[in-house]
């Protein structure tokens, strides 16, 4: 009973990974770059820096997302952005933005695509540095 309930744990513990290990592909960042110039730069600035709304690189971005998992960051731009229309994207369109933000914070790109599921996103978690 204990061997199992610890392969159990291991087997959780092997499905999650970790932003750093290359979640996401440089086609869907590129993808996530053309999104997110058209509906988030305005505001956000075209170097994410924030000319006026936070920046979603650095400190920030670590601070806010580091340690939560990539379907909570989701969820939160989906659920807030762009402000005059939170929602208005599509889910595919809120991932690729997410992907070409972790690319802008030193994600390494990956052979797979950030999966537009709940489920699976929940298995990914934003590295903290």
């Amino acid at each position: 009973m204990l061997l199992a309930a610890l392969s159990s744990a291991a087997v959780g513990a092997q499905g999650t990974k970790n932003s750093s290990q290359g979640v996401y592909t440089e086609a869907q960042a590129t993808r996530g770059q053309a999104a997110y110039m058209e509906s988030c730069a305005r505001c956000h600035a075209e170097d994410l820096l924030g000319g006026g709304a936070p920046p979603l690189v650095g400190e920030t971005f670590v601070n806010r997302f580091g340690g939560n998992t990539a379907d909570a960051m989701v969820k939160t731009i989906r659920r807030t952005m762009p402000q005059e229309s939170p929602g208005s994207l599509t889910m595919q369109q809120y991932v690729d933005i997410a992907s070409f933000l972790l690319k802008s914070n030193g994600s390494p790109a990956g052979a797979d695509e950030l999966p537009a599921d709940p489920p699976a996103l929940q298995q990914i978690e934003i590295a903290s540095r």
